[in-house]
């Protein structure tokens, strides 16, 4: 009886009391020194003070001692992805899923998903993260994502593909008219009558190399890599993607790309005062031009080095010329006027460079001039801003100053001073951190299936996902910065937030934990999207 009673005590000694002592006896080991017997300590606490110092009442730290942990189950759903209730909430106010449905007929038979359901599966997938068409297998196993998007079922990622495939050219064109809508929609209850002075649109393509030998539509680049090269026209600012096209490899980066500045071009002026069309030499052509010209839209591009604009440069006299600093360097200078200068580390690419006779660069100074230039087949002139950098060149133990000369082409008003057009010129190059996160935010640039067609429109339904975080900025109170953030950081702060979703009373609660940063901040967004 005694040896029952002795074996129950022992079964019910609590874990923690065991741990401790555990902790006890292995943070006071006898250990032997040439003095003696001491004890070893792992706390500062436990050392012997010299005398006259003072104790220091900073309690000891715990560090990767896990406590013993009780597993319950719950039968609610639970789902790391409570900040979609943005998105839906979003998708709800724009109307998006009737414009779809009223603007893309796909399938006769209504029975089933119908073309909102499929449009939204992908959009709903590449804005939570997914990198492919079969990571929808991931929202059709989350309850909580159902629930908060108003499903009873989620398209299988078969499914999801054919309906890529079953989308022509015309059902592609009315997919981008229904974004097109809710575009004007952000738009309209963003500024309400009123007109926004500016919409400058960025154009630009990208080669995007793929991997696999059978994909119907690829060929060989001007890179020499088997690819796509997709058109892109984004807006700058809040960097909402306008169009997305997809095309063959080997195309020419400006094909079309007139045709589909037309489409946008109505849809901006709607809703702002004036439109800049900027893009890099590639797209300097007359058809772009005139394209402009007749919306009655302003133009910046790049021109390219021509032999005659190079010997149009070098006879200039040198009082055409005035001093030029890039827009980058004199706000750097105004931040830091009045103040002490901070000590630069060193050059050390260039310092080595240079000890061992490889060829460097460093821009030392540059200048602007402007002329009147009339293009070949231009029916007018437009002004013509030349940039002239002075390049120190060191190569082989030698230093020689080069001269570069670098063209841009407006139709900009003389109000407009030649340093405004160049800012405005090279500006553009912001674009590319668009299409870099086109290609790594929302696996835009994936190319999932086999043929362009198909690709071409998964990438329209990525344009809707993309578009998603800058519509939430501009009609919610998330702040104006969000839209340029990078789409890991907008996840981790507004997407990826577990959640707890519930059905009550007809309406839907959804639980999230308030240790996270942007629980509070989520709140307030949802109320203001409910306006």
């Amino acid at each position: 009886m005694t040896s029952n009673s002795a074996q129950q005590r022992a079964s019910s000694v609590d874990p923690r009391s065991v741990a401790k002592s555990k902790r006890a006896s292995t943070s006071e080991t006898p250990v032997n020194t040439p003095s003696g017997t001491t004890r070893a300590s792992h706390t500062k606490a436990d050392r012997p003070e010299a005398p006259g110092t003072r104790t220091s009442a900073r309690p000891t730290c715990k560090s990767f001692d896990p406590p013993p942990v009780e597993f319950v189950l719950d039968p609610a759903p639970v789902t790391p992805f409570g900040g979609l209730t943005l998105a839906a909430r979003l998708i709800a106010r724009l109307k998006l899923r009737r414009s779809i449905n009223g603007r893309v007929k796909v399938f006769e038979n209504k029975r089933g998903y119908d073309e909102a359901t499929h449009v939204l599966t992908h959009a709903y997938n590449l804005f939570l993260g997914g990198s492919c068409i079969e990571d929808i297998d991931k929202m059709q196993a989350d309850e909580g994502v159902q629930r908060i998007i108003g499903a009873d079922q989620i398209p299988d990622p078969t499914t999801a593909g054919d309906f890529l495939r079953r989308l022509d050219p015309e059902s592609q064109e009315e997919l981008n008219g229904a974004i097109d809508e809710a575009h004007e929609q952000v738009w309209r209850q963003r500024n309400g009558r009123r007109k926004a002075p500016w919409a400058v649109v960025d154009l630009d393509s990208h080669v995007h190399p793929v991997y696999g030998s059978k994909k119907v539509g690829t060929d060989f680049s001007y890179k020499g890599t088997l690819a796509y090269h997709p058109l892109v026209i984004s807006l700058a600012g809040t960097q909402e993607v306008l169009r997305l096209i997809n095309r063959s490899g080997n195309r020419p980066s400006a094909e079309d790309a007139h045709v589909h500045l037309e489409e946008v071009l109505p849809m901006l002026q709607r809703h702002h005062r004036e439109i800049l069309v900027r893009g890099d030499s590639a797209f300097f052509n007359q058809s772009l031009i005139d394209t402009c010209e007749d919306a009655g839209a302003y133009f910046a591009l790049v021109v390219p080095g021509y032999r005659n604009l190079r010997e149009l440069a070098e006879s200039l006299d040198e009082s055409a010329w005035t001093s030029f600093e890039t827009k980058a360097k004199r706000e750097r200078a105004k931040k830091t006027k009045g103040k002490k200068k901070r000590r630069k580390r060193p050059e050390v690419r260039r310092k080595k460079a240079r000890a061992r006779g490889k060829r460097d660069l460093k821009l030392k100074k540059q200048a602007l001039a402007e002329v009147s230039y009339r293009p070949a087949r231009s029916g007018r002139a437009y002004r013509l801003i030349i940039r002239r950098r002075v390049i120190e060149e060191s190569s082989q133990l030698s230093l020689v100053d080069r001269l570069d000369y670098r063209f841009a082409i407006t139709n900009l008003p003389e109000s407009h001073r030649a340093a405004e057009v160049i800012d405005q010129t090279y500006g553009r190059c912001d674009q590319e951190n668009i299409i870099e996160q086109l290609q790594s935010g929302v696996a835009a640039m994936r190319m999932p299936t086999g043929s362009l067609l198909a690709n071409a429109a998964y990438m329209i339904c990525a344009r809707l996902a993309f578009n998603l975080k800058s519509w939430l900025a501009q009609l919610s109170v998330l702040p104006d910065e969000v839209m340029r953030w990078e789409w890991k950081r907008f996840r981790h702060n507004f997407v990826v937030v577990a959640a707890t979703v519930i059905k009550h009373a007809r309406a839907l609660r959804v639980k999230l934990h308030s240790v996270h940063p942007g629980v509070m901040r989520m709140g307030r967004a949802y109320q203001s999207l409910l306006r």
